[in-house]
């Protein structure tokens, strides 16, 4: 076992560059690290308890509209800390949360929820899309090893295109018949987005914004190429564990890849996966010259050169693919490409946060102060302040709740007891059951986590996550300890045979259950 690292690594990466693949590789290498963070622990309870209730209370709102069935809110994206993330600028002590909900038939929008930036440390790996400097530059991530994730440009931007995002994925499962959900879908919604040059070019601008910062701070970061890894992923993983300081062998580093190689590694984001895809210089079989030209334009080729790519090569025109026939024929005509009727699921692919957002006529709202509305396509503007009023009233009386015990924290005070009373009477109003916020509370109370620290009660009827172990949460329930893939999704102990799943692990004992998940091959 290698010796302890209580300092969480930091991944920055732009979407699509293999950033979730970084995140999983590091998370798995950390599982051969003997450590404990208990800031970690107490944020888990906290966000994993207190923070669904800002989900809750947007549920509320859909209910008393009686259209709760119209929602598009990814489980993801329910939780505090789900979605993009990023530090809040000139305010970097703040840290904010993008949330997509839509609603079918109306449209979307994106809610974006600020809170402390300590509660970062729910998670094992911080990770952002966001400003590589600024990370760089925050004096509380100094000693934190920094890792980025590199793609080819042009590899980087296919992607974006044919990725269906949490919107469309959850509108999908929800609402298109199965035989549909294939990938003549994801081409179809490709299509348009590549036929609409608009479009296509309010997503290089961004792009380059985020090149340009991470050149300035390069050096700060370890960098892993997602060509790497999907060529040589043996070797590409041994780097990364050189450079967190972890002895890996070739064997370890193997079953590391095994457990991610073309699996769904977001969970309840079903369509966010490589299946079929994945191929390094795909991109070559999609895009247009067309779309070449106007990455050179954009500067790109510089940065595809200042990583080892080389020169952004024009393609053989005579060579191309059906796909790619269809496309530069729609291009020359001046013609976007449609193929498909429904306006719900156009929509909802149609909005990404890396765009230039005023490339388009979406509604914009200023900061409240704890929450905005960013920006909005739905025609209901009173049902978009409603939810905006549920977040706002949620997330001040979390935000004061963390105050109070960072607070604590900051002044090792220690009437313990009497700062937890007062989180309980701020938390109160969020919760109908007033038994899980007490057992929220007595959770964080305690030194430790574990059996013998007798934080749990056995007679418990909620299943109570007790911590997260690269990509296996790890789960109390009625007297018995889950190892639990995150790739499983949201789970209902209720309701489901959790013991019967793939890849679960179920013990009496906690220390069990870890060396089981040790030995596990999965």
């Amino acid at each position: 076992m290698n010796p302890v690292n209580p300092v969480n690594p930091l991944v920055v990466g732009y979407p699509r560059t293999g950033f979730t693949l970084l995140i999983s590789v590091i998370a798995e290498i950390s599982n051969y690290v003997n450590s404990l963070n208990r800031s970690h622990e107490t944020m888990k309870i906290f966000c994993d308890t207190a923070g669904i209730q800002i989900a809750e209370q947007i549920n509320l709102v859909f209910q008393r509209r009686g259209i709760s069935s119209d929602l598009l809110y990814n489980y993801n994206f329910k939780q505090m800390v789900g979605g993009p993330k990023w530090l809040m600028e000139g305010r970097e002590d703040t840290a904010c949360f993008r949330k997509y909900i839509g609603v079918k038939g109306k449209g979307d929008f994106t809610l974006i929820t600020s809170h402390p930036r300590q509660v970062l440390d729910y998670y094992e790996i911080i990770h952002s899309h966001v400003a590589p400097g600024c990370w760089a530059a925050h004096p509380s991530y100094a000693g934190h090893k920094k890792f980025t994730s590199i793609r080819h440009p042009a590899g980087t931007v296919t992607s974006a295109c044919f990725s269906l995002n949490a919107l469309a994925s959850e509108y999908i499962q929800k609402f298109v018949p199965s035989e549909k959900d294939n990938d003549l879908l994801r081409q179809k919604i490709a299509l348009y987005k590549l036929s609409d040059l608009n479009f296509f070019e309010a997503l290089l601008g961004p792009f380059k914004n985020y090149l340009k910062d991470f050149s300035c701070c390069a050096n700060q970061y370890v960098p892993m190429r997602w060509e790497d890894l999907i060529q040589n992923p043996v070797d590409t993983i041994l780097k990364l564990s050189d450079a967190m300081g972890v002895s890996l062998d070739r064997d370890q580093a193997s079953d590391i890849w095994r457990k991610i190689d073309h699996v769904n590694l977001t969970g309840a984001h079903k369509h966010n996966f490589r299946l079929g895809h994945g191929v390094v210089g795909g991109w070559k079989s999609w895009i247009t010259n067309t779309h070449l030209d106007m990455m050179r334009d954009y500067g790109l080729e510089d940065f595809s050169q200042e990583w080892g790519y080389g020169k952004i090569d024009m393609l053989d025109e005579t060579a191309y693919t059906p796909f790619q026939k269809k496309l530069a024929d729609a291009i020359a005509n001046k013609k976007i490409i449609r193929e498909y009727d429904d306006e719900n699921l156009f929509g909802f692919a149609f909005n990404k946060s890396n765009l230039d957002l005023n490339r388009f006529t979406f509604k914009r709202y200023g900061w409240r102060t704890h929450t905005q509305i960013e920006r909005s396509s739905c025609t209901d503007e009173d049902l978009v302040m409603e939810v905006s009023d549920a977040a706002e009233s949620a997330c001040e009386r979390i935000n004061r709740a963390l105050g109070q015990w960072h607070r604590y924290g900051a002044a090792h005070h220690n009437d313990k007891k009497r700062v937890l009373e007062g989180m309980a009477v701020g938390l109160a109003p969020l919760f109908d059951d007033s038994m899980a916020l007490q057992a929220m509370l007595g959770a964080m109370g305690r030194d430790d986590l574990g059996q013998d620290a007798g934080i749990i009660d056995p007679s418990a009827d909620e299943p109570i996550l007790l911590k997260s172990t690269g990509t296996t949460n790890i789960i109390f329930y009625r007297d018995h300890y889950y190892a639990l893939p995150q790739s499983l999704g949201p789970i209902n102990f209720h309701t489901q045979n959790v013991s019967g799943m793939a890849g679960v692990l179920v013990t009496r004992n906690m220390n069990d259950l870890m060396l089981s998940l040790k030995k596990s091959p999965n």
